[in-house]
């Protein structure tokens, strides 16, 4: 299928054009009377692509330049309305500044004599996100990076030029097959649209409604939810919302209600995505920057799309199991690659072996030949060590909702649950405002709970102290504790007096 934009709805037979070298029909031609037409003097409408509840987009020629492009058309109510003209112009124009090779581009725009107004932008071959999730439910954890990382490249040039998407969903995000590329590469649509339509009424539930908060609520920041102003932070929520479903296969929020949605993302923590899928491979570190995107506060999110992006590739390596050392991404070519100074190693030594013996042989005049060798491969590998075993540490405080620290990398809040080696241990910060800032110990297969202390009110004239003092934290063994041992006579006090 080609370019669908502003989540306008494909027709079955309506697209024209080649998909892997077989033509398509159409159905719907002899039904548009805008078919065969031109629009703007330059644009010969061939096909009708998609319509929604704002217009239509058709598959058009450019004239002069012999440039396929995907032509959106608007309603005619729509385009008589001038503060929609206005606002039209004024984001079809930021629009048009976007140059990135992950947002769709936007060529031309205008209205024509009659009075309706147009898009011209780039026709893609691919298909959206939406179809893809509904034919395969979910993406390796590797590949929802590879997606989020270009959508935040787009986004970075956006933000930086004031453009807030502000309707991140997976309708409009765009796999496109591009020649040269061996992946699909992933396209933004509907840059501002939300923005200029914000008073058109939509007739799915999920979908913008009519009146101050607009976008599609199942993945709407809490303060999209409440109406507030945005800023480039809300766009980041989405994108973690978005890619949570990527990898998950679930949105964080469902719900039938719109309303109900909404409400959720304004006051209930989301479930991290490794609870969410527990049988799927999601790296913690993927965990955490999503679980990290998905904070209520905006000034607790990633700040700024590079940011995010760079958190996301580092997830990257455990993603796709080249770590070395530490969790349950232990794959079968870490022990290939293991093995493989230990074969080198054999072969060098099976050749000289060889070597010397010939020429000894030679030397000493034999004329029979030298019995053959023969090598089994498999006697060559050496067994790398298994890997380690994983357990999970859990940490809670009193109150809840402390940020955990390892050093200044933040692992999250409490309740906090972390995966480490069975042997290792990791000491940690745990922080509230307003409370002491304690010392903890996570220990795989333990769960511990950390009592914070609240700090008295400090006066005007007092200096600002933060009271960091280590503490035994309350330890609940996972396994069975074994009983206290009775006292020993050697251990009654009364023992002398009898």
């Amino acid at each position: 299928m080609f370019l669908l934009a502003w989540g306008f709805t494909a027709h079955r037979g309506a697209v024209v054009g080649s998909t892997r070298g077989q033509s398509m029909t159409v159905e719907l031609a002899q039904y548009d009377p805008l078919v065969g037409t031109t629009v703007a003097d330059r644009y010969v409408i061939q096909s009708r692509i998609g319509s929604g509840g704002m217009g239509a987009v058709y598959r058009a020629m450019q004239t002069g330049l012999d440039r396929d492009v995907a032509l959106k058309l608007l309603k005619e109510e729509v385009s008589w309305d001038p503060d929609t003209i206005t606002r039209f112009h004024r984001e079809a124009k930021a629009m048009s500044l976007l140059v990135h090779p992950n947002t769709v581009r936007v060529f031309d725009f205008g209205q024509t004599p009659e009075g309706t107004l147009y898009l011209a932008m780039e026709l893609l071959e691919g298909e959206i996100v939406t179809k893809r999730l509904e034919r395969e439910g979910a993406l390796s954890a590797g590949e929802t990076i590879r997606v989020g990382a270009q959508i935040l490249a787009s986004l970075h040039e956006a933000h930086s030029k004031s453009i807030v998407h502000r309707d991140l969903k997976p309708d409009n995000i765009y796999l496109a097959n591009v020649q040269g590329h061996a992946q699909p590469v992933v396209k933004i649509l509907d840059f501002g649209i939300a923005k200029v339509f914000e008073g058109e009424n939509r007739f799915d539930q999920l979908e913008t409604q009519a009146g101050t908060v607009f976008g599609t609520p199942r993945y709407m920041s809490p303060e999209q939810a409440q109406g507030k102003p945005l800023d480039a932070r809300s766009d980041l929520y989405s994108v973690g919302v978005l890619l949570y479903q990527l990898v998950t296969g679930v949105a964080p929020f469902r719900d039938e209600d719109a309303v109900v949605v909404m409400a959720k993302h304004i006051r209930e923590k989301p479930i991290s995505p490794m609870r969410a899928a527990p049988t799927r491979r999601i790296p913690p570190s993927l965990d955490r920057a999503l679980m990290k995107a998905l904070e209520k506060q905006p000034e607790k999110r990633w700040q700024d799309a590079e940011a995010f992006r760079a958190a996301l590739e580092a997830c990257l390596v455990d993603a796709e199991g080249r770590h070395s050392h530490t969790g349950i991404f232990w794959r079968t070519q870490q022990v290939t690659r293991e093995r493989w100074p230990w074969l080198l190693g054999g072969l060098v030594a099976l050749l000289l072996v060889v070597g010397l013996s010939s020429f000894w042989l030679g030397r000493g005049g034999a004329t029979e030949a030298a019995p053959e060798v023969v090598i089994d491969p498999d006697s060559l590998f050496v067994e790398a060590a298994a890997a380690p075993e994983i357990g999970e540490a859990q940490l809670d405080s009193d109150p809840a909702g402390a940020e955990v620290y390892d050093g200044e990398r933040y692992l999250g809040t409490t309740p906090l649950r972390w995966e480490l080696p069975m042997t290792e241990r990791l000491d940690v910060e745990v922080r509230r405002e307003g409370f002491t800032t304690e010392l903890a110990t996570l220990v795989p297969g333990e769960s511990r709970r950390v009592l914070l202390e609240r700090l008295r009110p400090v006066d005007d004239d007092d200096e600002p102290r933060v009271v960091r003092r280590p503490v035994r934290p309350r330890t609940t063994s996972m396994t069975e504790e074994s009983p206290t041992p009775a006292p020993t006579k050697a251990d009654d006090p009364y023992t002398r007096f009898r």
